[in-house]
Formats: structure tokens, C-alpha cells, sequence
């Protein structure tokens, strides 16, 4: 998939709390690479599910909502500048999705084959003809099965567990640990065993389990691998 003018295609999956989001983005910025978490459209679909009192279990209605806001994503071609707009990191909405009534109810919505199926095509648009960085639970198994590089991150459910806790807590969030423990225990459970688009470890994925390691550390590995593979594909031109 690797282009002169537009770059790799990186993909990063692994469960809550793993890591990806931090590095990802890291990764992203340092490469000058775009960067998409694709979670952030599921829980932007439970988010306005929430808003409007619908039934995050009902397939039926979850499947109406987002083909409602995929249409309103791509009407008039404008797919780019609106998801664009979506992604931006100020976005006033980040905070808000991203909270742990979002996260207790995202995991439902995420499991509704219409919805992953609706979800698709619109994923798949942002990584088109540009270096991009891309993460969530099924990109390099699903929506980008033939991307340039997978990386799946993974650490034990201690560590994800404090991670989350953390993050929350900075964000003003009261929770208590048992509590977060709970949501990723339930969310591993959600992710992982949906009929359709499990959580799994994509073909031909370099896996690092990031339990014990520094975040840092973690970013130089993948830099280097990135790089590497950068520097063969040029050499090839």
C-alpha cells in the first residue's frame, strides 16, 4: 500500500488501557503522519445514542443512528473536511466521549454488526492516499487488512486497569479502581467475543506487550521498525 507521495499505512489494535492511543498519536506526530482513532466513532454513535434516550442494545435503532451520522459525515463529498473536523484534537466533543458513562455503554454498541458494517466504508475513507496511523480493535484484521505495518499492543488487566483509572481521574472523572476494573474486564469480554469483527490479533501483527515497559520505550521500538520499513520501500524507488 506504500505510495511515494502518500506513505505507510499503520495500523495499532489492542484491547482498553494497552497503550495504543498514546502511542499511536505519538507516532503519528512524529512521522507527520495523520493519526485516527477509529474508537472515537463508536463512541461518538453511543454518544449521540445517549443524547437522544435510544436503546444502545437494540440493533434495530443503533443501525438507523449510524447510517444517520455516516450520511451526515459524507453528504456532499465534504467526507474529508468533516471528519477532519471531527478528529481535531480540540474538539470540543473528545472530552465527552471519552467519559465512563461512554465507556459502560460503548462496548454495546460496538458489538451490532449493522453498525461496524455501516462503519466500514467511512473508516476506510480516511486512510485513503495519505501516511496515516490508524487505531482500534479490528483495523489491521478488518478494515485495513493490507496495510504496510500492524502492530498489536497488549498488557495484563492490572496494568490496564491502573492506566485507565489514571486517565480518568486527570479528566476529572470520580471513579474507583474496582470500578474501572469492571468496565475493561466487561469490555475484554464484549470486544472479544462479538460475532461479527471480534477483538483479535491481526494477521502478520508484531505484538508488544507493553505491561513493564516505559512509554518511551515502547515508541522507540515502533519508530524503528516504521523507520526501517520506510527506508526499504524507498530504497526500492
Amino acid at each position: 500500500m506504500y505510495h511515494k507521495n502518500s506513505g505507510l499505512i499503520i495500523t495499532i489494535d489492542g484491547p482498553a488501557g494497552a497503550g495504543k492511543s498514546t502511542v499511536a498519536r505519538i507516532i503519528a506526530q512524529t512521522l507527520g503522519y495523520s493519526y485516527i482513532n477509529t474508537g472515537d466513532l463508536y463512541r461518538y454513535v453511543t454518544f449521540c445514542a445517549l443524547k437522544e434516550n435510544l436503546n444502545v442494545k437494540k440493533s434495530e435503532v443503533m443501525n438507523a443512528l449510524s447510517k444517520n451520522i455516516v450520511d451526515q459525515f459524507t453528504k456532499k463529498h465534504q467526507h474529508k473536511q468533516n471528519l477532519e473536523l471531527f478528529f481535531e484534537q480540540n474538539n470540543i466533543i473528545t472530552d465527552k466521549i471519552h467519559s465512563p458513562d461512554i465507556d459502560k455503554n460503548v462496548s454495546f454498541v460496538a458489538r451490532h454488526e449493522s453498525v461496524r458494517r455501516n462503519l466500514i466504508p467511512l473508516q476506510r475513507l480516511l486512510a485513503e492516499n495519505r501516511p496515516i496511523v490508524m487505531e482500534g480493535r479490528d483495523i489491521g484484521s478488518v478494515i485495513l487488512p493490507n496495510a504496510d505495518l500492524k502492530f498489536f499492543l497488549m498488557a495484563d488487566e492490572k496494568t490496564r486497569t491502573i492506566r485507565r483509572y489514571k486517565e480518568l481521574l486527570k479528566k476529572g472523572y470520580h471513579v474507583n479502581l474496582q470500578e474501572v476494573k469492571s468496565e475493561i474486564i466487561k469490555r475484554d469480554n464484549l470486544d472479544s467475543k462479538r460475532e461479527f469483527s471480534p477483538l483479535t490479533i491481526p494477521k502478520d501483527a508484531i505484538i508488544v506487550d507493553t505491561s513493564d515497559k516505559n512509554i518511551n520505550d515502547v515508541i522507540k521500538m515502533v519508530l524503528r521498525v516504521v523507520q526501517g520499513r520506510e527506508n526499504k520501500y524507498i530504497e526500492n524507488i
